[in-house]
């Protein structure tokens, strides 16, 4: 087929451009799967376009190999879901804050921190100092302190140093367990590294704090409609 631009929007040139159109479609997705599988479909649609119309093999070959590795890597992501097991705290955490995360992105995430059982009086995070770890309260309560007086309290679903986990800036109020805690915590460089690289758990992390923030607002409120915190910091 020679190239020239009757011969670009002719019917069979329309075959090339729909290949870019899905190419260019697939860096607007937002999850890893849609972008791989427009990604596929692009390849198809440019082997049929290289190899029957432009007779080009050195093209065909290329664009087949996009299509076996993008099919190798969904392959993989489906057989590393299918291997995944988890307890049954950590398939709450992740039904409660996670929902929209695959299990084996979900496995890799949990992996990267650590169970850790508490007693009373630990402390998750120390007003003006950095959080070193994000932690998620499993079972338990803790106290919510700014310059010593309670101001609201966490508990089982609830996230530790959400916010300054991620940006590296002190900690707003100090966090103190009132009896033993079953917590989840991950390391905040460790917490940055992965939500750098990882957009889709980059995403459910960020969803997943911003809810719980909004719980946590609700939480303190009632706590002071019913006068159990005071509503203003002492002067």
């Amino acid at each position: 087929m020679e190239l020239t631009l009757a011969s670009a929007f002719s019917q069979e040139g329309l075959l090339g451009h729909a290949a870019y159109v899905l190419l260019v479609l697939s860096m607007l997705m937002r999850t890893l799967l849609w972008l791989r599988l427009l990604v596929i479909a692009s390849a198809i649609l440019g082997i049929s376009y290289a190899a029957f119309i432009l007779g080009d093999p050195v093209s065909t070959f290329w664009e087949s190999c996009l299509v076996i590795v993008n099919v190798g890597q969904l392959l993989l992501t489906h057989w590393r879901s299918l291997r995944a097991r988890f307890s049954e705290t950590e398939a709450n955490f992740i039904a409660r804050h996670l929902p929209g995360l695959g299990r084996g992105d979900a496995r890799a995430l949990i992996d990267c921190g650590r169970w850790v059982a508490l007693e009373a009086g630990a402390c998750l995070a120390v007003q003006g100092q950095p959080v070193e770890q994000l932690s998620y309260i499993a079972e338990g309560q803790a106290d919510v302190r700014v310059a010593g007086t309670r101001l609201s309290n966490c508990g089982a679903g609830d996230f530790v140093g959400e916010m300054t986990a991620l940006t590296g800036l002190p900690a707003t109020a100090t966090v103190i367990a009132t009896g033993p805690l079953t917590v989840w915590q991950i390391d905040a460089p460790r917490l940055r590294e992965i939500t750098r690289r990882r957009d889709e758990i980059s995403r459910e992390l960020e969803a997943a704090f911003a809810r719980n923030y909004r719980d946590k607002i609700v939480e303190m409120n009632r706590l002071v409609s019913v006068g159990e915190v005071p509503d203003r910091l002492p002067a």
